[in-house]
């Protein structure tokens, strides 16, 4: 028994030194994995709504779900909607399609990975609101950026 006090000492001290290893390999990891979104010029995490037109928000993607998100890209599913403007844009009906969303195009900006593509296709294949096709895509930032390899 006095021999296994020594060893009890050792044991403890390497499992205290790994799993503090681990928590900081996690916390690190976590940190420097953390992906955004350009969001009407704002770098955004897992926005809730996305415009192409920021000016009026005349048209944009809403309750967005994301089922993954991380450095290669994001997908989830929303509501497009895209207001008629009819009799005029203050007074218009808006249009709803239920849209898988897909966010692309990483780049690495102000220390942070974000992703500068969104890509929307209905669920049912039908046309979206005003449009001449069932998918839509544009892209999130001009300014010329570096993309991450």
């Amino acid at each position: 028994m006095k021999n296994s006090r020594p060893l009890l000492i050792v044991l403890s001290i390497i499992t205290v030194v790994g799993i503090s290893l681990g928590t900081v390999t996690y916390l690190n990891r976590a940190l420097l994995e953390h992906v955004y979104v350009y969001n009407c010029g704002i770098i955004d995490y897992k926005p809730q709504s996305m415009t192409p037109y920021c000016a009026d928000a005349g048209a944009g993607v809403g309750n967005l779900e994301w089922d993954s998100w991380g450095s290669k890209g994001a997908s989830g599913t929303g509501l497009y909607g895209v207001n008629l403007c009819k009799p005029t844009c203050a007074k218009g009906k808006w249009k709803f399609a239920d849209v898988n969303v897909t966010l692309s195009k990483s780049v690495k900006a102000k220390g942070k990975i974000i992703l500068t593509r969104i890509d929307i296709v209905t669920k049912d294949s039908k046309n979206l609101p005003q449009a001449n096709s069932a998918s839509l895509g544009w892209d999130l930032e001009r300014k010329p950026l570096t993309s991450v390899k």
